[in-house]
C-alpha cells in the first residue's frame, strides 16, 4: 500500500519500542511506533491517539531511500534576538554631548501581516542633561518602553546593559527606580510571541535598531550616536524551544484527515485529538527519512515524499536504533541502510 500526492507525512512516537520483532509490545498506547523489516523493505507500525488498532506507514523500498537525517531538539531552538546599544567614540570621547536629542530607532519588521512590508517604526527619545552616559541610557530605554507600551502584544523586551538583575524597562518605570544601576548601554530583545493551535501560529519578531545623528561642534559634522551590536549569538540562555512550532506542523498535516474545514462547522464537527504538547519545555527532536515510491512496469516515475516522526531524543533513539560501535552490531534503521551507501545525518547535538 502506498499513498500518493502526499509530500510530508507526519508521525509523533510518544510511546516507541526498540525494532525488533513485528508488533509493538505496548501497542494499546497512544502514539506506539516500531520499525519493522521485512527484507529490502521496512515500514513503521503506529498508533495514533484514538481508538483505531495499529496502523502502518508506506513501505520503504531499501534502494529507494534517498536520505536520512536525525535532528536533535537542541539544535531546533529558537535563539531570542537581542540587540546592545551604546554610545559611539566621537572626536576621541564617548561622553553624551549636552544639550542634544538622542533618537533611538527600532523597526519591526513583520509586524501584523508578518512580513516586510508590514513595518511598526518605535522610538525612545532622550536629551542629554549631563555627560553622564548611565543617565541617557536611562532615559533612552525608559521613554522607548513607553512608546511600546499601547501595543497590545509585547514585541520587545527593554533591559540596562550594566544591570545584574536584568530589570525589565516598562511604561512604569521611574528615574528613580534605577537609581542603584550604572548602565552601560541598553539591550533590546524580542519577546516571545502569543500561540494558539489552529489560530495563530508560531511567529518570531524580527527587528532592527538604528540610532539617529548628533551635533559634535569640535568637527561642525551630524554624527551617528550609537553602535548596535547584535549579540543574538550568545544568547543561549534565552531560547524558545520548538514545541510551538512542532504543534503547528501536527495541526497543518492532520488537518488534512480531520479538520480540513477549520472547524467551521463548529459545534458539530470531530474534534482532533492531537500527541504534541506545546508546552514541552524540552522540544522535539526530529527523523526525516526522504524516499520515493516507484510503481512497476507503466508506472516508473519517482513519486517523492518525507516520512517525518517527531519526539524526544531518547524515543527517536529507542526507535530507529543505532550505529555499530566497536564489537557492537547496527541496528534497526542503521541496519536497513547498511551496504545502500545512504549514511545518516546526525545534528551536531545528536
Amino acid at each position: 500500500m502506498f499513498t500518493e500526492n502526499q509530500v510530508r507525512q507526519f508521525y509523533v512516537a510518544a510511546n516507541p519500542v526498540a525494532p525488533s520483532g513485528n508488533n509493538p509490545t505496548n501497542a494499546s498506547a497512544a502514539g506506539a511506533m516500531k520499525l519493522v523489516v521485512k527484507g529490502d523493505e521496512a515500514y513503521f507500525l503506529y498508533k495514533g491517539p484514538s481508538e483505531d488498532g495499529l496502523q502502518r506507514t508506506d513501505l520503504i523500498k531499501k534502494a529507494n531511500v534517498m536520505d536520512v537525517r536525525l535532528t536533535d531538539a537542541a539544535d531546533l531552538v529558537h535563539i531570542k534576538k537581542k540587540v546592545e546599544v551604546t554610545l559611539a567614540t566621537l572626536n576621541g570621547s564617548a561622553a553624551p554631548i549636552v544639550g542634544e536629542d538622542y533618537v533611538l530607532h527600532v523597526q519591526i519588521l513583520n509586524y501584523v501581516a508578518n512580513g516586510d512590508d508590514s513595518t511598526l517604526e518605535k522610538y525612545g527619545v532622550a536629551r542629554a542633561t549631563s555627560t553622564t552616559a548611565s543617565d541617557l541610557y536611562k532615559n533612552l530605554a525608559i521613554s522607548l518602553a513607553k512608546n511600546f507600551a499601547r501595543e497590545s502584544v509585547k514585541m520587545i523586551k527593554v533591559t540596562l546593559k550594566g544591570d545584574s538583575n536584568h530589570t525589565e524597562i516598562t511604561n512604569k518605570t521611574k528615574f528613580a527606580d534605577l537609581s542603584s544601576i550604572t548602565a552601560t548601554g541598553i539591550e533590546i530583545e524580542e519577546a516571545e510571541q502569543p500561540w494558539r493551535r489552529g489560530a495563530a501560529p508560531f511567529e518570531t519578531v524580527n527587528f532592527e535598531v538604528t540610532t539617529s545623528t548628533v551635533y559634535l561642534a569640535a568637527t561642525n559634522q551630524d554624527l551617528v550616536w550609537g553602535t548596535v551590536t547584535d549579540v543574538t549569538a550568545s544568547n543561549t540562555s534565552n531560547v524558545i524551544p520548538n514545541s510551538k512550532k512542532v504543534a503547528d506542523m501536527e495541526w497543518f498535516f492532520m488537518k488534512e484527515r480531520a479538520e480540513k474545514y477549520y472547524n467551521e462547522s463548529f459545534p458539530y464537527n470531530v474534534e482532533t485529538t492531537y500527541m504534541v504538547d506545546p508546552a514541552n519545555a524540552n522540544g522535539y527532536s526530529f527523523c526525516d527519512i526522504h524516499f520515493y515510491f516507484e510503481g512497476n512496469c507503466h508506472n516508473v516515475g519517482h513519486s517523492e515524499k518525507t516520512l517525518t516522526i517527531v519526539g524526544t531524543k531518547a524515543n527517536l533513539k529507542t526507535l530507529v536504533g543505532a550505529a555499530a560501535a566497536g564489537q557492537t552490531a547496527a541496528s534497526g534503521l542503521y541496519a536497513f541502510l547498511d551496504g545502500t551507501g545512504v549514511t545518516i545525518k546526525e545534528s551536531a547535538s545528536w
